[in-house]
């Protein structure tokens, strides 16, 4: 893969997204992107082929035979723009016509062209078009044009695809304008799509037995036949799975292997069948009790858990029914509407045929959800099963998965309006890209460092793509969540070793583990009321010692790898905090006895996280005892405010712009810089763009957030003038309610907006 371009290279992609959003609707973008792709690089041809029913069609061109548009259609295994798409890289041919894979078409009248260069455009891992360009003389092209090439592929991929798609169905409703149909859901992953929509048919559990006609030891060993095929399915799709770097995915499928072995289930299962019922009467009831049982959960992440027994539960009776998925072999391409998808279901989609995905059930932290988002593929879920009847096969539909919006056959006037939001998305894409090298600092040089929340391994590869100064959250409760008991010491170093070495000399931050509340780890059998009221995080590691002292081993041993800082969740007073310094202590003696304490683990700054109310009013006292401060918001607004964030009726209530929570992160920093050390937030505050005028107002010294969201907020640091800020914070401190700190807030707010 060629290298990535210098900044005068971005300036052009910069010049490609305006033409981009400044085009009129009926202009064709497309021609716009080639035209200056040809100028700029000073080449005699530009031109995009699209995928297509495993052909590559001539979409745009700028040097071609215009009428070749649409006309040209070749097989991947042949010519020189097959042979980028078949190895996936940048194909370079000083003579083209004397390659062997050199395919002449005269409709392009291409006889006059002499050297090709041509990169593919490659989206959700699937490869969507190639873009190439050629010149009349022979010509060796340097790096640099290359790797230009490979960038615009790289970010406008999507962008190019849904142009194409929304180029050709505006065409289709010149034609005809059959009735639009405007549905509403949860956008569970994000993005948007457009394309024909395909109605699921299942027809799994339609032939039920009801009465057994052979011996119970018969409906016996079909059950245990049909464990032993499921839990080889799981198998297969957990090993598929594990492939993903970060393994959350195939942790699902490991899952569901424990409930399929799970000796309490299958007990019961036999023991319906004793009771004259067949094997799959005994299944439905089974797993309906289960249902029952978690029906009555109130924490939504725990009963959104009810569609992996319900997965279970369907796999079974598809053994026993000898029913193959209709989604196993599904070959067309569109957006997928069905009722509910399981997440074994959702891990056999393709993301080259499923475009999207629309549901009756499941919601944002649903494993389907989790699943499509790791597929890339955008999805709604909760539209009214009443709603999703009147859709039928082969109708036109946009799936908005960031505003939960679902068109069918949309009228001319909203293809257009997300044909101009796919085109601001690119320029957005390309400015937001140019700020990853640059400092994150305001107009008058105070600097503020971004760093990312990480959670899984495959985050890390994330750093560099946006900007990341270093990782200022690792959670460390995810290797606990996903194993059936505790973790012991190697298994931790290794998991924290790798993420260190992801990090390639960047700083991270490892929090240690925060279980309970809505991290729930089963194993370790917590009460759930007791643990969102209190009974977690370091409360729970005090409580049991040696949980935590085998982790502090773990990350000690590590510290030879990199360069870390661990933090210590929930304290909430000086008390706690001494017992885990103790701890430290106890840890690094055994450590040395093992002779396993590398010499780097003395220099690791320790650090705690500001979450409750007891800790913000003892904050000067607490940063005495250690090196850096991290505030959690999300934590600390829940306490403040008296709000539970899981509880949907005082959602409301949690309120981030709440004057009580503005003074609380204000008196943290206070007492932070007034020893000389930094302070952190790590909570979603950290992400909205809104709040980061106020935060570098506060004097945070980092924000921490999701990946994704470190250039916007970059962006907005660099338009800011510090100065200026300090003189608003006193009337921003002073300011009574919510409505009127977001208001003042608004006027640092860019005057560019995205959608």
């Amino acid at each position: 893969m060629a290298t990535p371009p210098k900044t005068g290279t971005l300036k052009t992609l910069a010049d490609i997204a305006h033409l981009l959003q400044t085009s009129r609707p009926d202009d064709k973008p497309l021609d716009h992107i080639v035209r200056q792709v040809r100028r700029t690089l000073k080449v005699d041809v530009c031109s995009l082929y699209l995928l297509h029913d495993s052909k590559l069609i001539l979409v745009a061109t700028d040097g071609l035979d215009l009428n070749a548009i649409g006309r040209v259609k070749m097989p991947l295994q042949k010519g020189l723009v097959g042979l980028v798409a078949e190895t996936l890289e940048p194909v370079v041919v000083k003579e083209a016509q004397s390659h062997p894979r050199f395919e002449y078409f005269p409709k392009t009248r291409e006889e006059r062209y002499e050297s090709f260069a041509g990169v593919p455009l490659i989206e959700r891992q699937q490869m969507v078009g190639v873009l190439t360009i050629q010149t009349k003389t022979v010509r060796t092209f340097t790096e640099e044009p290359v790797a230009m090439l490979s960038l615009i592929a790289y970010q406008l991929a999507p962008v190019i695809r849904n142009l194409v798609t929304l180029e050709i169905f505006r065409k289709k409703t010149k034609k005809k304008k059959p009735a639009s149909l405007k549905l509403s859901g949860t956008g569970a992953s994000p993005g948007f799509v457009v394309g024909p929509t395909i109605i699921l048919q299942t027809k799994l559990g339609t032939i039920i037995p009801t009465t057994i006609k052979q011996a119970p030891t018969i409906e016996v060993r079909r059950f245990r036949e049909a464990v032993r095929e499921a839990d080889q399915d799981l198998a297969d799709l957990e090993k598929k799975l594990m492939k993903k770097p970060t393994q959350k995915e195939s942790d699902i499928f490991t899952a569901h292997r424990m409930i399929l072995k799970d000796r309490t289930f299958q007990q019961k299962v036999k023991k319906e069948i004793q009771k004259k019922k067949t094997a799959e009467q005994a299944v439905i009831k089974i797993i309906e009790q289960y249902l029952k049982t978690f029906a009555q959960i109130k924490d939504p992440y725990l009963r959104e858990r009810a569609s992996d027994v319900q997965d279970l539960g369907q796999r079974l009776l598809s053994k026993l029914q000898a029913i193959e998925s209709p989604l196993k072999n599904l070959q067309q391409e569109g957006i997928l509407i069905a009722d509910r998808l399981t997440p074994s279901e959702t891990a056999l989609l393709d993301p080259e045929h499923i475009q999207g995905i629309v549901t009756v059930h499941g919601g944002h932290t649903s494993h389907a959800a989790i699943l499509a988002r790791s597929l890339g593929i955008p999805a709604i879920m909760g539209v009214s099963e009443k709603d999703l009847k009147k859709i039928s096969s082969g109708q036109l539909a946009i799936v908005d998965g960031n505003s939960g919006n679902l068109f069918i056959n949309p009228p001319r006037q909203v293809l257009q309006e997300y044909e101009r939001i796919q085109e601001k998305y690119a320029d957005r894409l390309v400015q937001l890209n140019t700020l990853a090298d640059l400092p994150s600092e305001t107009k008058d040089g105070r600097q503020v460092h971004l760093d990312a929340n990480v959670g899984l391994i495959n985050s890390m590869n994330y750093l560099g793509r946006y900007g990341a100064e270093g990782v200022g959250l690792y959670r460390t409760e995810f290797p606990f969540m996903i194993r059936e008991k505790l973790p012991n010491e190697q298994e931790q170093f290794q998991v924290y070793r790798r993420i260190l070495e992801g990090a390639d000399g960047l700083p991270v931050t490892f929090r240690t583990l925060d279980a309970g509340g809505d991290k729930p780890i089963s194993y370790l059998h917590l009460d759930d009321d007791a643990s969102f009221l209190g009974y977690r995080s370091i409360r729970l590691c005090l409580g049991e010692p040696q949980i935590l002292k085998t982790q502090l081993k773990a990350l000690f041993r590590v510290s030879e790898y990199g360069r870390m800082h661990i933090l210590f969740p929930m304290i909430s007073g000086l008390e706690e905090l001494r017992q885990v310094k103790k701890l430290i202590s106890e840890v690094r003696r055994e450590l040395k006895k093992r002779k396993k304490l590398p010499s780097q683990s003395a220099r690791v700054p320790i650090g705690i996280m500001i979450e409750v109310p007891s800790a913000v009013h003892l904050a000067h006292l607490l940063i005495k005892e250690v090196d850096f401060f991290s505030v959690g918001t999300n934590d600390l607004i829940q306490y403040t405010l008296a709000v539970d964030r899981n509880n949907e009726r005082v959602a409301d209530f949690f309120e981030p712009f709440h004057p009580a929570v503005i003074y609380s992160l204000w008196k943290v920093v206070q007492a932070a810089h007034q020893e000389g050390k930094w302070v952190s937030i790590c909570g979603e505050m950290a992400g909205d763009p809104l709040m980061t005028p106020l935060l570098v107002a506060l004097g945070f010294d980092r924000l921490s957030m999701i990946p994704a969201n470190i250039p916007v907020v970059k962006k907005i640091i660099r338009s800011l003038k510090y100065s200026n800020l300090l003189k608003d914070m006193k009337k921003l401190l002073d300011l009574p309610t919510a409505n009127q700190i977001r208001k003042r807030l608004a006027r640092y707010q860019p005057r560019t907006t995205y959608p």
